[in-house]
C-alpha cells in the first residue's frame, strides 16, 4: 500500500484528531524485527577485520615481550607408588586402619597432605641445608653456619623459618596421577639442579619417615604386649589352681557335654519332642479343617492325594463334555445321558474317597498326640537327672571357662609378641620410588610457543569482542535494509561512493559525486551525470529516476522536495543529478535552490546568485528574472538569491505556493533543494506544498535517531514521503556485498567514457544557454 496515499487521505480528517493520527502513523512505520543471521555476523567480522588484526597483534607482541622478560623456571618431578597396606605388623585392625583399607583414595589423599606438611618441609630443608644456599634462601637469607633449629625460641629465627617453609611449599606441587595409585612430586626453581635435588629428597625423606613411623608403632605395641603378658600369666596360674581344687573336693569327672550321656540324651529328647509337637499340630489342624468344613474346603486339604486328583480331573472332563453335548444336542440325547451317568458315578466315588481320607487324618492325629505325650514324660524324667548333674557342674564349668580363657588369651598375646619382635626388624614400607627426578634441560615456564598460542586466541577473541562492541555502538545507517527497517519507508535508490581520484580533490571525492575531466584539470565539479553520463554514479541516478517516475500509478510527481536529516548528507548533489537525469529524458525540469541559509547550486552551475528565489518572495524580482538555463538541455535553475533574515516565513508564505503552481504548469518536474529537516523547519513547511518528498541519508554518517526524527517531523504534517535515498554507499565495504554491481558495469562505462569527451558537453553548454533562457522566458510570460 502506498504510504503517501494513506497520508493524503488522512489529511482530510478533523484537526482535533491530529494526535491520534500521528500515533497511527508511528504504528504504521514501526521498526520491524530483524534477526541476526550467520551472514550478518560474518559481514561484521569482515568489516572490522583491521580492528581484529590490530587487537591480535598487540596481544601477541605484549605476550612475547612479557615471556622474554620472565625468569626461566625449571620443573623436576619424581613419582612414588603407594601400595595398599593389608594390615599392621600385629594384625590389630582398629577403626582408623579399617577405614583406610576400605577407601584407598582416602589413604592416597592423606599421604598427599603429609607430603605437603611443614614437618616434611623442615626435614628436607635441614637435610639439604637449603637455608644456607643462596639459590633457595637468597643472598640476604643465606648463612654460613647453622641450619634450621626448630627448637630455637628466637622470634627472628622463627620468622625466618616460616619464610623458608612458605617458599618451599609454594614451589612444591604434589598431585595424584589420574586413575592410578601414583603420586607426582614436582618442585619448581630457577636452578634446574636444585629442583631435581629437592624433588628426589622429598621422595626419599617421605619414605624414610614412613618406615620409621611404622617401626615405632610396632615397637610400642610390643612393649604393651610384654606388660600385659606378665599380668595374664599370674591370672592363668591362679585359675588353674582353683579348678583342680574344686574337682578334688566334689569328685567331678567327665563333665564335658560331649562325654556326658545324660546331657546328650536330654538334648535328643528335647529335639524329638519339638518335632513331635510340630507334627501333632500340623495333623490336628488338617483334621479340624476336614472335620468342620464343607466338601469344597475339605477337597483343598487333600490337593496332594493322587486318587482324589485323578477323580477331580475326570469329573472336570465329564462336566465339560456334558455342557458341550447338552448345548449341541439337548438334555435327552443318549450320549448326554450316558455322560451324566458317568459323572454321577465319579462324584460318588470322589465322595467315598474323601471320607476315607478324613478318617486317615483322624488316625494320624491320634497317633501323633500319643507320641507327643510319651516324649514329654521321658523329657521330664531326663530333665530331673540333668538338673542334679548340673548342680554339681555349674561351679566347675565356671572355673574351667575362666582357666581356658586366660590360657587362650595368654597364648595369643605371646604369639603376637613374637611376631612383633620379628616384624620390627623385617618391616618394609608400602611406598617406593617409581621414577627419580631428572634434571630438566628446558625451562617449563615461560612456555613461549604456548604463550603465543594463547595470545593469538585471546587477541582473536578480544578483537572479535571489540568488533562486535564497535558494531553495537555504531548507530549510523549503512545499508538500504537498515534504513528501511528503521524508518519503514521504501528505498528509492542507492548512490555509490566514488573512490578518491586525486589527492587534490580527496575531500570532495569522498562525497562520491566527482570525477576528473578529460582536459586533465582536477575540479570539484559535482555534475557527474552530465559530465560522465556513462559512469557508475550516473547510472545510479538514472535508477533513482526510474524509481521516482514509477512511484505513482496514475502520474509521476510533478513537484519533488529533496531534503536530508542534517547537512553534508548529499541532498544538493542528489537534487542536481536527479534534475539532470530527468532533463536527459527530454522533460523540462526546473531546479529550485530553496536552501536560503547555505545556497550552493548557483556556484556549482557557475551562475549568478545576485537574483533568486528570495527576491521573488520579497517582491524584488519577477519570475522571468530568476530562471536561468544550464549546460544540460531542458534543465533550468532558480538560485536561492541573497540570504534573507527569515527564510522560514518566506518559504511558508502563500506566494511560495503560487510559485509552485505556476512552475508545475510550465515544467514537467520541479525539483526543490531544501535545508535539512532536523536543523531548521524550512523543509517541513515546503513538504506540505509539494507532491512528494525524498529523504536523503548518508551511509555511515546519518544515525538511526536522525532518520526516525526526520520521518516523524515529515509525517506529523502529513507530508507525502516518496521514500529514501542512501547516498555515498561504499560498495567495497562488506555491508554491500549484495549490492556491488559496479564491477559488472565498469567495463561498459570505461568504453563509453573513452568515446565521449566531457569537453563536448561544455561546448554544447555555451551554445544552448541563450536559446534555452529565451525559450523559458517566453513560456513563463
Amino acid at each position: 500500500m502506498n504510504a503517501g496515499r494513506i497520508l493524503a487521505e488522512r489529511a482530510a480528517e478533523p484537526a482535533n484528531h491530529d494526535s491520534r493520527r500521528l500515533m497511527s502513523l508511528q504504528d504504521l512505520y514501526a521498526l520491524p524485527t530483524h534477526s541476526q543471521s550467520i551472514a550478518d555476523y560474518w559481514r561484521i567480522l569482515q568489516k572490522r577485520r583491521l580492528t581484529i588484526f590490530v587487537s591480535m597483534t598487540v596481544v601477541v607482541i605484549a605476550a612475547g615481550l612479557i615471556s622474554l622478560r620472565m625468569t626461566p623456571i625449571y620443573d623436576a618431578a619424581a613419582r612414588i607408588s603407594i601400595q595398599q597396606q593389608s594390615s599392621n605388623g600385629l594384625n590389630l585392625k582398629d577403626n582408623e586402619s579399617s577405614q583406610s583399607f576400605g577407601n584407598p583414595q582416602q589413604n592416597i589423599d592423606t599421604e598427599i597432605k603429609i607430603l605437603q606438611s611443614e614437618t616434611l618441609a623442615q626435614a628436607v630443608i635441614k637435610r639439604l641445608g637449603l637455608d644456607r644456599r643462596p639459590e633457595f634462601a637468597g643472598k640476604a637469607q643465606a648463612k654460613t653456619s647453622g641450619g634450621i633449629a626448630v627448637s630455637e625460641s628466637s622470634l627472628q629465627e622463627r620468622s625466618r623459618q616460616d619464610v623458608l617453609i612458605r617458599r618451599f611449599s609454594q614451589n612444591l606441587k604434589v598431585q595424584q596421577v589420574p586413575a592410578t595409585s601414583l603420586i607426582e612430586i614436582k618442585y619448581s626453581s630457577t636452578d634446574s639442579a636444585l629442583a631435581t635435588e629437592i624433588a628426589n629428597t622429598v621422595a626419599t625423606t617421605f619414605i624414610e619417615q614412613n618406615i620409621k613411623a611404622r617401626y615405632d608403632s610396632t615397637m610400642q605395641a610390643a612393649d604393651w604386649l610384654s606388660k600385659q603378658l606378665a599380668d595374664l600369666q599370674i591370672k592363668v596360674e591362679t585359675s588353674q589352681t582353683k579348678l583342680v581344687n574344686y574337682e578334688k573336693e566334689n569328685g567331678i569327672v567327665g563333665t564335658d557335654d560331649k562325654q556326658n550321656l545324660t546331657v546328650d540324651k536330654l538334648d535328643e529328647l528335647n529335639k524329638e519332642l519339638t518335632q513331635a509337637q510340630a507334627d501333632r499340630i500340623q495333623k490336628e489342624s488338617l483334621f479340624q479343617i476336614a472335620k468342620n468344613s464343607d466338601a469344597d474346603s475339605v477337597s483343598a486339604v487333600f490337593t496332594q492325594d493322587p486318587i482324589l486328583a485323578a477323580l477331580r480331573q475326570q469329573q472336570t472332563q465329564l462336566e465339560t463334555q456334558d455342557a458341550l453335548l447338552s448345548t449341541q444336542f439337548g438334555p435327552f440325547y443318549p450320549k448326554v445321558l450316558e455322560v451324566k451317568n458317568q459323572l454321577d458315578q465319579i462324584k460318588r466315588a470322589y465322595k467315598d474317597e474323601l471320607q476315607k481320607s478324613v478318617e486317615r487324618l483322624q488316625n494320624d492325629y491320634q497317633t501323633a498326640l500319643k507320641r507327643e505325650e510319651m516324649l514329654q514324660a521321658a523329657l521330664t524324667k531326663q530333665t530331673d537327672a540333668a538338673n542334679q548333674l548340673n548342680q554339681n557342674a555349674i561351679q566347675y564349668k565356671a572355673l574351667k571357662q575362666e582357666a581356658d580363657s586366660n590360657r587362650q588369651l595368654y597364648d595369643g598375646l605371646l604369639l603376637k609378641l613374637k611376631e612383633a619382635s620379628l616384624a620390627a626388624g623385617l618391616e618394609s614400607s608400602n611406598i617406593r620410588v617409581v621414577d627419580q627426578a631428572r634434571m630438566p634441560l628446558h625451562p617449563a615456564r615461560p612456555n613461549i610457543p604456548l604463550n603465543m598460542e594463547f595470545a593469538v586466541l585471546i587477541g582473536l577473541v578480544g578483537g572479535v569482542a571489540i568488533a562486535f562492541t564497535l558494531e553495537a555502538l555504531d548507530t549510523t545507517v549503512r545499508t538500504p535494509e537498515q534504513a528501511e527497517s528503521i524508518s519503514g519507508l521504501p528505498i528509492l535508490g542507492l548512490i555509490p561512493l566514488q573512490s578518491s581520484l586525486n589527492t587534490g580533490v580527496a575531500q570532495i571525492s569522498k562525497v562520491g559525486l566527482l570525477k576528473a575531466t578529460s582536459r586533465g584539470n582536477i575540479r570539484p565539479e559535482p555534475l557527474i551525470s552530465h559530465l560522465e553520463p556513462h559512469s557508475e554514479i550516473a547510472e545510479a541516478y538514472r535508477a533513482l529516476r526510474t524509481s521516482v517516475l514509477l512511484s505513482s500509478v496514475s502520474h509521476p510527481p510533478r513537484t519533488i522536495l529533496i531534503t536530508s536529516s542534517v547537512p553534508q548528507d548529499g541532498k544538493t548533489m542528489t537534487s542536481i543529478n536527479t534534475s539532470i537525469v530527468l532533463a536527459q529524458q527530454g522533460k523540462r525540469v526546473l531546479l529550485v535552490d530553496a536552501d536560503m541559509r547555505r545556497p550552493s547550486i548557483h556556484k556549482i552551475f557557475h551562475l549568478g546568485g545576485q537574483v533568486g528565489l528570495s527576491n521573488i518572495l520579497t517582491g524584488g524580482a519577477k519570475i522571468d528574472d530568476v530562471i536561468q538555463a544550464t549546460m544540460q538541455p531542458n534543465l533550468f535553475v532558480v538560485p536561492a538569491g541573497p540570504v534573507p533574515p527569515h527564510p522560514s516565513e518566506l518559504l511558508g508564505s502563500s506566494l511560495m505556493q503560487e510559485l509552485l503552481k505556476i512552475w508545475r504548469d510550465d515544467f514537467d518536474h520541479v525539483v526543490i533543494d531544501s535545508p535539512p529537516v532536523v536543523s531548521v523547519t524550512d523543509a517541513v513547511l515546503l513538504s506540505v506544498q509539494v507532491d512528494a518528498v525524498m529523504l536523503i541519508i548518508r551511509s555511515g554518517q546519518t544515525t538511526n535517531a536522525l532518520v526516525r526524527r526526520s520521518r516523524d517531523l515529515l509525517l506529523s504534517v502529513n507530508a507525502n514521503i516518496l521514500g529514501m535515498v542512501v547516498n555515498a554507499a561504499d560498495l567495497s565495504s562488506p555491508d554491500y556485498y549484495n549490492y556491488y554491481y559496479g564491477s559488472k558495469y565498469r567495463y561498459y562505462t570505461q568504453k563509453k567514457n573513452a568515446e565521449t569527451k566531457p569537453s563536448d558537453s561544455f561546448s554544447a553548454f555555451n551554445g544552448s544557454t541563450q536559446d534555452d533562457s529565451k525559450d523559458v522566458a517566453g513560456k513563463t510570460s
